[in-house]
C-alpha cells in the first residue's frame, strides 16, 4: 500500500502522465515482469520436486477449472453483459500467488500461532516459512503460465458491436475481392493446365487418352516421309523442346509444394506467436533451464551466474513495484476524474459529458467478480483441502506432502486469495477494462481482503490443528 500510495503522490505532482503509465505498464511487460518470471521458476522447478510435489498443480488444475466454471455460471445466472463475461472469468481465474501469500506465511511462521505448523520435534520456524514459499513458488508457476498466455487473451481488447459491424463490412469487401482475385488466379492455372494437356498430348503419345493425337501425329509422320522425310529433324527438334517445357513444368509443381509447406509452417508459427507473451516465452524459458540439469548447472553454478543470472534476478526485483507504482497513478486519475464531473462549473460542456461518460462504469460485474472470488471459491475451496487433509492417511498415504501442515495452509491461502494485482498491468497494456480492474482492486485489497482473509486463514489452522 505505501508504494501504491508513492504512485499516486508521484501522479498527483505531475512526474507520472497518461503516457508514462501506459510506457511503464508496456516496459514492465516486455521486460521485468519476464525477468521475475524467469527468475522464480528457473531456480524452483526441478524433476524431483514435481515428483514430489505433484499434488499442487493438481490442486491448481481443480482451482481454476472451480473459477472457471463459477465465473460462467454466476455471470448468466445475474445477467452480466457478454462482453464483461471474460473481465469475470480472468478476476476469477486468476488470484495473487505470489506477494499476498508469501507474506502471509511468513508472517505466521514468526508468530505464536506458527507451532501448529511445525512438522515433527525438530521443524523450526525459519523451515515453515521455506516450505510455504516453495508451496507458493511452485503454484505460482502454474498460474503464470495460465495467466499470461490464457488470461491475456481475456483481456486484449473490449468488443465493440459498431466496430465489428465495421469490421464485417470491410471483411465482406475483402473476401470479395479476394474472391475475385481467387477467379483470376483460378483461370491462370486454368490455362497452364490447359498447356500441360497440350504438350503432354504431343509428348505422351502412349495413353489411351490421346489415340486421336497419337493417330494424326503417326498419319503426318507417314504422309511426310512418302514425301521425302523431311520433316524428321524438326519432329525431333519439337519433340525434345516439348519434353524440356515437362520438365520445368515438374520443377516448377515441386518447387510450389515446398514453397506451399513453408508457407503452412511459417503460418503455423506465426499463429502461435501471435498467442504468446514475453512473460510466456520467458516462463516456458525458465521451465527448459530448471527441467535441464546441464542449463540449471550453467545458468547458477557456473560463470554466467554472476553475469547474466544475477543479472536477470536484479532486474526482476523491479516488477512489482513498478506494477504498484502504475496502479497508485491509475487511482489518481480515477479520483481526478471524480472530482471534475463532480465540478461542472469548471468545466465545459463537452468535458462534462465525456467525463459522465468515463464514469459511467457497470457495477454488477466488479460485484460478481469479487462475490465469486471471495465468497463462493473459499466456499468451495476449503471442503476440498479439508477432504484431502483428513483422509491423507488412508488415500494418500504414499504423499508425504499431505502430512505437512504447511502444505494444508498454504493450498487454502492460495485458493482464496483475491484477484492477481498484475492483472491490471494487462489491462493497461491492452486498454481492456481499465477502470473496472481498479475497482475490483480498490474494492479487494482495501475493503473486502481483510476481514475475509482473516477468517480464512483462522479456518485454515484450525483445520491442520484438528486433522493433521
Amino acid at each position: 500500500m505505501v508504494i501504491v500510495a508513492f504512485g499516486y503522490i508521484l501522479t498527483r505532482g505531475g512526474y507520472i502522465s497518461n503516457d508514462k503509465q501506459k510506457w511503464l505498464s508496456k516496459l514492465n511487460l516486455v521486460f521485468f515482469t519476464p525477468c521475475l518470471l524467469f527468475s522464480n521458476i528457473a531456480s524452483v522447478i526441478s524433476f524431483e520436486k514435481l515428483l514430489a510435489y505433484w499434488p499442487i498443480p493438481i490442486f491448481y488444475s481443480i482451482f481454476a477449472l472451480i473459477s472457471f466454471s463459477a465465473a460462467h455460471g454466476i455471470s448468466r445466472a445475474v445477467r452480466v453483459k457478454p462482453v464483461y463475461r471474460r473481465f469475470i472469468v480472468a478476476c476469477t481465474m486468476f488470484s495473487n500467488t505470489n506477494s499476498l501469500p508469501v507474506a502471509v506465511i511468513s508472517s505466521l511462521a514468526l508468530s505464536e500461532a506458527g507451532q501448529i505448523l511445525y512438522w515433527g520435534v525438530d521443524d523450526s520456524q525459519q523451515a515453515v516459512a521455506a516450505r510455504g514459499i516453495t508451496y507458493a513458488l511452485l503454484y505460482a508457476i502454474f498460474g503464470n503460465l495460465l495467466r499470461w498466455s490464457y488470461g491475456y487473451s481475456l483481456l486484449s481488447s473490449e468488443e465493440d458491436p459498431t466496430i465489428s459491424d465495421d469490421q464485417d463490412k470491410q471483411s465482406s469487401i475483402l473476401t470479395g475481392r479476394e474472391h475475385h482475385r481467387d477467379e483470376i488466379v483460378y483461370a491462370e492455372y486454368g490455362a497452364a493446365d490447359m498447356y500441360r494437356r497440350r504438350a503432354s498430348s504431343i509428348t505422351l503419345p502412349g495413353t489411351d487418352h490421346h489415340l486421336g493425337t497419337q493417330a494424326t501425329t503417326t498419319t503426318n509422320k507417314a504422309s511426310l516421309n512418302s514425301r521425302g522425310g523431311q520433316v524428321n529433324e524438326s519432329t525431333a527438334l519439337l519433340s525434345s523442346s516439348m519434353d524440356h517445357q515437362v520438365i520445368e513444368n515438374d520443377d516448377d509443381d515441386d518447387d510450389a509444394r515446398s514453397t506451399t509447406k513453408t508457407l503452412v509452417v511459417v503460418d503455423w508459427a506465426r499463429s502461435i506467436h501471435q498467442s504468446m507473451t514475453p512473460p510466456l516465452y520467458a516462463a516456458l524459458l525458465a521451465l527448459i533451464v530448471g527441467l535441464v540439469p546441464f542449463l540449471k548447472q550453467l545458468m547458477y553454478h557456473s560463470i554466467l551466474y554472476p553475469t547474466i543470472t544475477s543479472a536477470i534476478q536484479s532486474c526482476s526485483k523491479a516488477s512489482v513495484p513498478i506494477t504498484l507504482v502504475c496502479l497508485g497513478a491509475q487511482l489518481k486519475d480515477i479520483s481526478s476524474q471524480t472530482s471534475s464531473s463532480s465540478s461542472p462549473d469548471a468545466l465545459g460542456l463537452e468535458q462534462e459529458e465525456e467525463g459522465q461518460q468515463q464514469q459511467q462504469v457497470d457495477p454488477k460485474p466488479i460485484a460478481t467478480a469479487i462475490g465469486i472470488r471471495m465468497g463462493l471459491v473459499p466456499l468451495i475451496v476449503i471442503p476440498l483441502v479439508l477432504a484431502f487433509v483428513k483422509y491423507n492417511g488412508v488415500a494418500w498415504s504414499s504423499v508425504s506432502v499431505a502430512t505437512d501442515p504447511v502444505f494444508g495452509v498454504m493450498m487454502i491461502i492460495l485458493g482464496c486469495t483475491p484477484t492477481a494485482i498484475n492483472l491490471v498491468q494487462i489491462s493497461q497494456v491492452t486498454g481492456a477494462f481499465e477502470k473496472e480492474m481498479l475497482r475490483v482492486l480498490f474494492w479487494s485489497y482495501g475493503v473486502v481482503c481483510i476481514p475475509v482473509f482473516t477468517m480464512i486463514i483462522f479456518a485454515a489452522l484450525n483445520i491442520v490443528h484438528l486433522f493433521v
